[in-house]
């Protein structure tokens, strides 16, 4: 059980209303503010509540809400209840006014993170200034899909975005287009040239490379099947990156059966293989791969220039002239389709942020790791989806964000 207290003075806040109008507007909702108008005891009481919430969620573990997304709700005939960003959540709640003070108690069996923040001594994560604005975030431009995978696009492209990418673009063989889009409110689904094929054309290259002029990050291959077309697209995109790219999925099996020299992209590339594609990208069985994740991981860096993202049970992330990161989450719920696209996702926001490519590498693997773990211990081992995940990601950077900010305080 986890439990969040606040007392406030009722007059303390009817005075900070009554000075600054906008205070309202920005600590409650509008229902609340119906709901407490002329009333100083009820703006006090739900202060107070925002409080006690805020102070649960930190003593659980939980990434502390803004107070505005906190929301009192009361029930005819019943107990007042919590919605957090709009949902309903377990959390109970007792408020009462006495004295000239008002009181809150929120307490939750089900809130509180189920496992403790595994911080890894390498991880970084990109700076978020309070006055940053979505250019400050950077620019994510992801080449998905095909006729027979119309859902790759979506799933990279939101695992970029709950990453913490400014912006993000998604472009897509034109006839998928409708389909990409009908799914994607929050990132910008562009129609890519296809001839009439419903995969990457060659005839999409010189808008592909006018779009990654703007660019600060690019994901590709998630979803993009391995048609004749395609194979000529992407071996005529590559060289000559003017960003860093995340490369997944069919664009390393095109990779690897066309023999192309990852020095040619300009850029230093994050690959993304599971084992089966590593096994490709370096001519070795999987069998060979599982058995050495982490030389056949460094050795590959080492020969081709790129930071490696080999993924499964401890995924390692090795790149020449650093020391290798095994990650130690164990998370069997990620073993579903759709997942590794997320990934991608996530490490491509982590680049456009700024971070160099082995630690945006890192953080994104133990970002992703982290939601997948809450998503695991929610919804169980089997049965959770990529979309599960999706959901999962901002809270799971937030607390690691405060876990790395409170070591760093430490030192």
């Amino acid at each position: 059980m986890v439990v969040g207290v606040d007392v406030t003075v009722v007059d303390r806040i009817a005075s900070l209303l009554a000075r600054n109008p906008r205070f309202a507007q920005r600590i409650y909702t509008e229902g609340e503010q119906r709901i407490s108008a002329g009333k100083p005891e009820r703006w006090a009481t739900r202060w107070a509540a925002k409080e006690a919430v805020r102070k649960l969620c930190s003593s659980s573990g939980e990434a502390m809400p803004a107070y505005r997304d906190i929301e009192v709700v009361r029930r005819r005939g019943g107990p007042p209840r919590v919605h957090i960003r709009g949902e309903e959540t377990p959390i109970a709640l007792s408020l009462t006014h006495d004295g000239g003070l008002a009181i809150a108690v929120a307490v939750s069996r089900a809130t509180g993170r189920s496992h403790p923040v595994a911080l890894p001594d390498d991880l970084v994560l990109a700076d978020r200034p309070e006055d940053g604005h979505k250019g400050t975030f950077g620019r994510v431009v992801v080449v998905a899909g095909s006729k027979a995978f119309t859902g790759a696009p979506r799933l990279a492209a939101l695992g970029a975005a709950r990453g913490g990418a400014g912006l993000v673009e998604v472009c897509v063989p034109e006839a998928i287009h409708a389909i990409v889009a009908a799914g994607c409110l929050e990132v910008m689904p562009t129609p890519l040239a296809d001839a009439g094929t419903g995969t990457l054309h060659p005839n999409a290259v010189p808008a592909l490379r006018e779009r990654l002029r703007g660019a600060d990050a690019l994901v590709i291959g998630p979803g993009l099947g391995r048609s004749r077309d395609t194979v000529s697209a992407l071996l005529e995109l590559m060289p000559g990156l003017p960003c860093p790219a995340v490369v997944d999925a069919d664009a390393l099996n095109i990779v690897a059966t066309s023999g192309f020299d990852w020095k040619l992209c300009g850029r230093t590339t994050v690959v993304t293989p599971h084992p089966a594609e590593m096994g490709r990208l370096a001519a070795l069985s999987t069998e060979a791969v599982q058995a050495d994740r982490i030389g056949t991981a460094e050795g590959y860096a080492q020969q081709h220039g790129v930071v490696v993202v080999l993924k499964g049970a401890g995924t390692v992330v090795a790149a020449s002239g650093h020391p290798t990161h095994v990650d130690h989450h164990r998370v069997v719920a990620l073993a579903t389709g759709g997942t590794g696209d997320v990934l991608a996702g996530v490490i491509g926001s982590m680049l456009a942020q700024g971070l160099e490519p082995r630690d945006a590498a890192v953080a994104g693997v133990t970002i992703h790791a982290e939601a997948g773990q809450e998503v695991q211990a929610r919804r169980g081992r089997a049965g959770a989806l990529a979309s599960d995940v999706i959901d999962a990601l901002p809270a799971a950077q937030e607390r690691l964000r405060q876990a790395l900010e409170a070591a760093t305080a430490r030192r």
